[in-house]
Order: structure tokens, then sequence, then C-alpha cells
């Protein structure tokens, strides 16, 4: 056997394609190709599509619903808002007053129903509106991406070979965060553009004074925190998703939290206020420390710089920042020590 095993052929290396580019494989690189990886996945699946049409179109449905009311006002007459009128001489000569009056009402009522439909407000009603279906249609889109590995068995052969499986957890939480990021931002200029059309109907003015370099850097700090609370949301998913090995659970999960905190806050705030005292006080405070309530307090606390009138929220930004911080160290922290160690042979 050893003799004749010193006559056998060496089998050469087999010689790799051309096509095959294999990159620079230290941890960055990788990282990079395996998000991209995910990116196209995302854009090759038709829900992603579908979801992201029926946000736009729930968007635009929203402004248009909003326009109702500037349409509405313009198409009164100015004798509406005086409310006079005119049977004689000294009537009618102040109706005349009574009638400029009247205009000038009509006038500011127009351009208070129609502040939401152009820049300033604009902004912040589409950051508004997309923080609610926002947090749907991509806690929907986090399940799929985490608990799609699961449902069809991938898992197995994304863990076992190519990345580790803290950059095979990284590449999934950036995809999620560029999605996140890339749907809001594309839903707020739909916003914006579809109520500066929708403006057009009562003829609302538009004042560009408002724009200068703090006003853009607080409307970028605006879309990253609706960036932030919405991710906070998506992670409940995330966790829930890789928990649970299915698609399903991340999916259920995320939308009921969602959904109990904004009714679970209001009932402990009035029960906490009708019976007073020091569990009255603590029951009141509870919401405090919901992810929603920090989230609209560091909105508010930014919009005190995009528009007038605006009141900060009694919640400070370190606190609603600190309570953020902590729900995503747990979410993800337990995500990826789940990841790290799950046995995914069976």
């Amino acid at each position: 056997m050893s003799s004749q095993s010193q006559f056998e052929p060496m089998i050469a290396t087999p010689v790799r394609s051309k096509n095959v580019i294999m990159g620079s494989q230290n941890y960055l690189n990788v990282l990079f190709r395996s998000i991209g990886g995910e990116l196209y996945k995302l854009r090759r699946r038709l829900m992603p599509k579908i979801v992201l049409l029926v946000a736009s179109l729930v968007v635009i449905a929203a402004f248009a619903l909003i326009s109702t009311t500037a349409i509405y006002q313009a198409s009164r007459s100015p004798e509406s808002f005086g409310g006079f009128t005119c049977n004689n001489s000294e009537e009618c000569s102040q109706a005349a007053v009574s009638h400029d009056q009247g205009v000038q009402l009509k006038h500011q009522a127009v351009e208070a129903a129609a502040s939401p439909l152009h820049l300033p407000g604009s902004l912040n009603q589409a950051v508004g509106i997309v923080n609610f279906i926002g947090v749907i249609v991509l806690v929907i889109l986090t399940a799929t991406i985490v608990g799609g590995e699961y449902s069809v068995g991938t898992i197995r052969i994304m863990l076992s070979r190519g990345p580790t499986r803290t950059q095979f957890f990284l590449a999934k939480l950036g995809t999620v965060l560029i999605a996140i990021f890339g749907t809001l931002l594309f839903l707020v200029v739909v916003g914006i553009i579809t109520g500066a059309l929708f403006n057009l109907i009562p003829g609302g003015t538009i004042d560009f004074s408002f724009l200068t370099g703090t006003w853009l850097l607080h409307a970028f700090l605006l879309l990253l925190i609706a960036t932030l609370g919405i991710f906070t949301y998506c992670s409940i998913a995330f966790c829930l998703s890789t928990l649970g090995k299915a698609t399903a659970a991340g999916l259920a999960g995320g939308l009921i939290w969602w959904f109990l905190e904004s009714i679970i806050a209001p009932i402990l705030t009035f029960i906490g206020s009708s019976i007073g005292g020091g569990f009255g006080d603590f029951l009141k405070a509870v919401p405090d420390y919901f992810i929603g309530p920090n989230i609209s307090a560091l909105l508010i606390n930014q919009n005190v710089y995009l528009e007038n009138d605006v009141k900060a929220s009694p919640i400070s930004d370190l606190h609603a920042l600190l309570v953020i911080l902590a729900y995503l160290i747990v979410l993800l922290g337990g995500s990826w020590w789940v990841q790290q160690n799950r046995d995914v042979t069976n």
C-alpha cells in the first residue's frame, strides 16, 4: 500500500474563477460586505416595496386630511368671519370696515390652518406621521430580516462559514439601521412635498426666513431622534425574533409592546392623578420610563428650536437618552449573547 501511494498522481488545486472576487478579509471589510449582502436581499424582496408603498400612501392621505381645514377656511367668504349684515347706509359704512376685518381674519385663519402644510411646520407633521406608520412597517421589516434566517434554515450556513457570529449580528443590526433611516428620510421628503402641493390650493404663503444653518442642524437632529425612536422599537422585534427563532415572535412582540405603551401610559397617569399621594405620584412617574414618552420628549425639545411657541418637555434630554440607552443595552445585548451561545446544529 505504501509503495503504491508513492506513485499516485498529485491532485492539482483547482484554480478559482476570475469572476469570484474574494476581497480583503479584514474585519471591517467582511462586515461591510455582509451589510451589502443583507441590503441586496432586502432590495430583491417584494415585501419591503409593498410596505414602503403603503407607508407612502398613508403619509399622503394624512397630509390630504390636514389640508381639508385650510381648503375649507379658504372657501369661506370674508363676511362669514366678520359676522355682519348690511341693511341701510349707516350699517353699510360699518360693514365696509367689518369687511376689511373679515378679510384679515380669513387670511389669519387660512395661514393658521395651512401652517402644517409647509415648512417649518410640515417637517414636524411629517416626522409625527412617520413615527406612527414607520414603527409598524419597520418592525415588520426588522422581524423579517432577523427571523427570516431561522424560518428558511439559512442560519446554520450563515453561522458555520464566512463571517463570525458577531459580524453576522452587526450586519443585521447595520441593515436595520440603514433601512430605518432611509425609510424615514424618504417618507419625510414625501410628506414635505405633499404638504407643499396641498398648500397651493388654499394659497398659503411661505416665509423662508427660518431657513438658517442652526435650523438645518436641529432639523437633522430631529431626524436622528426619530430614527433612534423607531430603532428602539425595532430592537424589541430584533431581540424577540432572535429569542423565538421566528419572524412572528418579533413582529407580534414589537407591535404589542408599542401598542400597550400607548394605552398603559395615559391609564397610569389618570389613576395616579385620581388617587394622589405618594403612590399616585409613583404611578404618574412610571410612564417616564417607557420608550414612547422619552422619544416624544427628545422630539419636543428639538422642536423648541424649530418652531415658535413650543414649550420644552418636562422630561430632560439626559433622562430620555439614559432610559433609551438602557433599553438598547438590554435588548441588543441580550440578542448578541443568545446568538453567541446558541447551538444551531439542531
